[in-house]
């Protein structure tokens, strides 16, 4: 009896131990998916709006999750066998969706060079009649040290009649010194990495998390038997 207890009593400060991590991981998550919504919403007419609700969802986990924790802080201290399954449980769920959301991160990752291509090519036709399209152009090209989408030459198709933007040039030279490098490559390193982010990180905190599951779930099994 006194070594089932004592063997108990490991798991118990283990999984309070893995339970705290995960506190620390969510309050992380959800600063990182805050950080990458603002910086989302900076270029939001060049991506879908499913990119900027990946950052809603990975919030929202996160808030859900440490609530989640806590009750579970409770039930593990208490060693309510009850709440313990329903925190595993409720856990678990929460999981599903953590999975769903890394699975269609990489599929955003997979499209964001056609994204960009199709979303750049909107917003450069409109460029001189839409003043927020404008803005965002000429704050990219700024932003990016670039020019046009493939290269500087993308204004002269698009707009034959019509000067370089300043926010094209490099410098001034007794004219307009363009940016070489074109805003899509740029762009797409910019996205894909914080898209490659929110995949890799969420498929790493989801198998910590199954860790925490299953150390729960023995707990609530052994307590079951005391």
């Amino acid at each position: 009896m006194h070594t089932s207890r004592k063997a108990l009593n490991m798991i118990k400060y283990l999984i309070l131990m893995l339970t705290f991590m995960c506190v620390v991981i969510e309050i992380i998550q959800i600063v990182v998916g805050a950080v990458l919504h603002r910086l989302f919403a900076t270029y939001t007419v060049f991506i879908d709006n499913d990119f900027v609700r990946a950052t809603h969802f990975l919030i929202a986990v996160g808030i859900v999750l440490v609530f989640l924790s806590i009750f579970g802080f409770a039930a593990i201290i208490f060693e309510n066998v009850i709440m313990i399954f329903l925190y595993a449980g409720m856990f678990s769920l929460v999981v599903i969706l953590e999975i769903i959301l890394a699975s269609a991160a990489f599929s955003m990752y997979n499209r964001v060079d056609s994204m960009l291509t199709r979303r750049m090519n909107v917003v450069i036709q409109q460029f001189h009649t839409d003043r927020f399209m404008r803005v965002s152009f000429n704050h990219m090209q700024n932003s990016m040290n670039c020019c046009g989408i493939q290269s500087y030459v993308d204004w002269t198709n698009f707009h034959p009649d019509r000067e370089l933007p300043s926010s094209c040039c490099r410098r001034y030279e007794e004219g307009c010194m363009p940016h070489e490098r074109g805003c899509h490559a740029p762009m797409s390193d910019f996205m894909g990495s914080r898209i490659h982010m929110i995949a890799t990180g969420t498929t790493i905190i989801v198998v910590f998390q199954v860790v925490c599951i299953i150390t729960a779930i023995i707990m609530g099994a052994r307590l079951s038997l005391v």
